[in-house]
């Protein structure tokens, strides 16, 4: 389905010789000129194939056809080959029958005189007149207008040309018309006789005895004004006598298909049946239709093929893009393409590829060709620097180095250059430039990945290109003057490495910085090594950079990979790292230009300029841009996390996604870290303590609580978790009698059951009769046995029936406490003291 196996060029594609050969109607008149040749690389257009019929019809007689034909195009436009086409059918009976057919226009002709003038020979010494008579063999009939040279009458017009079918070619006057304005003729000059002269022309043919003569006349109206103006004048003065003008005809119709059958019968000898072609268009269709579910162009893949159909072996935007250009001061229309296309045709089949590609596409220049990127230069040659520094210079341009960093093939270089096919018009009120739609819709091809050719860049161009520019309506374009880009450029490279970690650190640290602080409470952005300090009572995040000479398996640097293994608090660092070397540059990068851009945008901000002004919308456009590639520059950069494991450390896929331009680099490193169940939330169960308990603990019955922290700070295998969990642990087993705290060690259990005891409490007292109640509490047990006096109770003692309402007049009771099910051990004997109460009473006796 590629091209080089399905289409054939011309050996004259190949040949740089005659690559750019261009007939002149000198060469028809001197007989240089192969018709068949010349038939077999020319496709007949409509406007050649309507001047061939009116002309052989007015040669034939036949209705009533128009005596002059004014072929208007501008300079390379196909108005010579016309002219020469005519010509060569005129002259030759057999050819006209091979090339028209045997009922085609002509005939009944047999003889057909053949004349003209070409402009671009200044030095005819007998004018115009003289040179036609001269070719008809009729130089003396004029004798008389050549000294001094006089502009011929209508009746000897008339006599000169009356009988055999004669057709009368006049090319390039303007020039030439330009050029005799300086041969002063008495009080006039050369130019006003040949005015004259071929306004007499023109009027003579169009008398009945000259209906067999026709004029064929090639206007230049857009390169000769001043010529131009003759020839309007002498036109004007026939439209006036004979009130009728001449009839214009376009050689080529660059607004249809007709350009797509040009070039390829100039160019290619054989091409592939109708079903290869349709097949191949219907590929392409199948890509517009992905790109279009992807909604990234409004193209429609049912037209896309049916233009692709008409316009094969090219891709049918050319003929749009060529049309913007086609214009330009210098350039030669048709010819011009013509030549630009065989130079690209003959580059691809030599460089190999016509094997990878379908279709010519606009975007395939190879524009580190010499010789290509002449051709352009001659288009306009305004864009040379903006060539050589975005788009082609032998792997130094920016769309270069993009495609070699993306591995995107020739992605960004094929965008560069569709761009600038669209941007080489230069003259005013021209379209400049595409759309995002219609880039993606012109690039979408066979096996291209669309989606990747948006995100990395079309997005990502602008902000690397210097002379790319935006439009207000969305185009991008090249111009010839440098962007906002490229005072990004001067401003970020001028930054050293460290100052533009410093920004680095400072949008790492916005996204990473910990909230919660449960999974780590530290950051350490990309540091040196002897920056960094490890604490017993904190995990440390450090982010490092990606290096190609790891070791083992944690794809640490050998350095990193030494450090963490060196320190003794091993379970207090983690690592985020990547697995590409040298892949931190383009984020250190990314962060110049942010830096650069927030530095334009703080300048705008004291300069007070617009919201609305270009600049700044442009500015905050490349900022959003350089954001997002700074984080997809992240993204690519830190994907690994290292952790402490069992069995040392250990590596686990940590991807940065930005939801919503939202993220919590601290989330996404617990998520991470629960996965690979190195972090836990479950830190008040029993689970976490009998853990700790096994862990921690040393394998003592009692240690201190130093060591504890010490422990889950070096051994690996213990989970992270909030910092505080240990300690509130602690107070939780210390407050359940789980754990006891002993001057500073902590002893972890079981404890043997407490002893049981009683708790005496007096509820009341009679003072009279020294009864007390009291209220009996048994601890640790169920029965209470009470003894009073000084005998000692045992559980042969009487029992204590009511615990709440226990009464005693004893002055001394001792209790003792037991539990039944002989879980407590008997506990000490509690005793109790009754109140003495003294009274006394005063008795009088005599006196006493």
């Amino acid at each position: 389905m590629y091209l080089k196996k399905l289409c054939k060029p011309r050996e004259s594609v190949f040949n740089k010789d005659r690559r750019d050969v261009v007939l002149a109607l000198s060469d028809l008149l001197e007989s240089k000129i192969d018709g068949n040749s010349f038939f077999d690389e020319n496709f007949i257009t409509s406007g050649m194939k309507t001047l061939i019929e009116k002309t052989f019809g007015r040669l034939e007689g036949s209705g009533d056809q128009a005596s002059t034909f004014l072929l208007t195009q501008a300079m390379g436009g196909g108005k010579t080959h016309n002219m020469i086409a005519l010509g060569l059918l005129a002259l030759d009976s057999d050819l006209r029958i091979r090339v028209l057919g045997e009922n085609s226009p002509g005939k009944n002709l047999q003889t057909v005189r053949v004349v003209g003038f070409n402009g671009r020979q200044s030095d005819a010494p007998l004018g115009v007149w003289g040179a036609i008579a001269e070719q008809l063999g009729k130089k003396e009939a004029f004798n008389e207008y050549y000294s001094p040279l006089q502009a011929p009458g209508e009746t000897a017009w008339i006599n000169l040309l009356k009988g055999e079918p004669t057709i009368i070619m006049l090319d390039e006057l303007p020039p030439y018309m330009e050029y005799v304005k300086s041969k002063e003729i008495g009080n006039s000059d050369l130019s006003v006789v040949t005015t004259t002269a071929l306004s007499n022309l023109l009027v003579a043919v169009n008398k009945a005895s000259l209906s067999n003569v026709c004029v064929i006349i090639s206007d230049l109206t857009a390169s000769y004004q001043g010529g131009s103006r003759q020839i309007t004048k002498a036109l004007d003065n026939l439209q006036c006598e004979t009130n009728r003008s001449a009839l214009r005809i376009e050689p080529v119709n660059t607004h249809g298909d007709e350009l797509y059958h040009i070039l390829r019968t100039r160019i290619f000898k054989d091409l592939p049946d109708n079903a290869v072609i349709k097949e191949i268009a219907n590929q392409y269709a199948s890509a517009v239709k992905s790109a279009k579910e992807m909604d990234v162009t409004s193209a429609s893949p049912d037209s896309y093929a049916a233009q692709l159909i008409e316009s094969y072996p090219f891709h049918f935007s050319i003929r749009d893009l060529y049309a913007r250009f086609k214009e330009n001061p210098g350039f030669q229309q048709t010819r011009g393409l013509i030549r630009l296309m065989r130079t690209i045709v003959s580059s691809m089949y030599e460089t190999g590829s016509a094997d990878q590609q379908m279709l010519i596409h606009p975007y395939d220049l190879d524009l580190n060709n010499e010789e290509i990127f002449s051709e352009i230069k001659t288009i306009n040659p305004s864009l040379s620097e903006a060539v050589t520094h975005d788009i082609a210079k032998e792997n130094h341009s920016v769309a270069e180095a993009l495609d070699t960093r993306l591995g995107s093939g020739t992605d960004a270089q094929d965008v560069s250059k569709l761009i600038l096919v669209a941007s080489l018009a230069n003259i005013p009120g021209a379209t400049h430039g595409l759309r995002e739609s219609d880039i993606i819709g012109f690039l979408c091809r066979p096996g291209r990945d669309i989606s990747k050719v948006k995100k990395d860049i079309v997005d990502y161009l602008p902000t690397q290109a210097w002379y790319l520019h935006t439009s207000s309506d969305g185009r991008l374009f090249y111009k010839n003057t440098q962007n906002l880009a490229a005072k990004l450029h001067s401003m970020a490279t001028s930054y050293n490495r460290q100052s533009c970690l410093k920004e680095l650190r400072v949008y790492l640290e916005s996204l990473f910085s910990p909230v919660l602080k449960d999974c780590y409470q530290r950051i350490e952005l990309l540091p040196a090594i002897d920056e960094v300090s490890i604490e017993v009572d904190k995990i440390t995040l450090v982010m490092v950079e990606p290096s190609g000479n790891t070791s083992g398996t944690t794809r640490l640097s050998k350095d990193w990979d030494k450090f963490a293994n060196d320190i003794e608090y091993k379970n207090r660092i983690l690592f985020l790292t990547g697995t590409h070397e040298n892949i931190l540059d383009r984020v250190i990068e990314q962060a110049a230009q942010y830096r650069a851009i927030q530095s334009i945008i703080n300048d705008f901000d004291v300069e007070r300029l617009s919201e609305k002004d270009p600049q700044r919308v442009q500015a905050r456009t490349s900022r959003d841009k350089i954001m997002l590639s700074l984080r997809s520059a992240i993204q690519e950069t830190f994907t690994t996390l290292v952790y402490p494991s069992q069995n040392g450390f250990r590596t686990t896929d940590c991807r940065i996604q930005f939801s919503d331009n939202q993220f919590d680099g601290e989330t996404l490193v617990r998520n991470t870290l629960e996965k690979v169940q190195k972090f836990t939330s479950d830190i008040s169960s029993n689970t976490f303590r009998k853990k700790c308990e096994a862990r921690l603990f040393g394998g003592q019955q009692r240690t201190q609580w130093s060591e504890i922290r010490r422990r889950a700070a070096t051994l690996t295998s213990w989970q992270f978790h909030r910092m505080d969990a240990l300690e509130t642990l602690k107070n939780t087993a210390f407050a359940q009698d789980i754990w006891r705290d002993e001057g500073g060690i902590i002893n972890k259990g079981p404890f043997p059951p407490p002893n049981t005891a009683v708790k005496i409490q007096r509820i009341s007292r009679d003072s009279i009769t020294g009864e007390a109640t009291l209220k009996i509490t048994p601890v640790h047990g169920d029965v209470v046995y009470y003894e009073t006096g000084d005998s000692q109770p045992t559980t042969s003692s009487m029992k204590v029936d009511s615990f709440n309402q226990f009464k005693v007049d004893e002055l001394r009771c001792k209790f003792i406490c037991v539990d039944s099910t002989a879980t407590h051990e008997k506990g000490s004997t509690e005793e109790w003291v009754n109140t003495i109460t003294l009274r006394h009473r005063v008795f009088q006796q005599g006196n006493d």
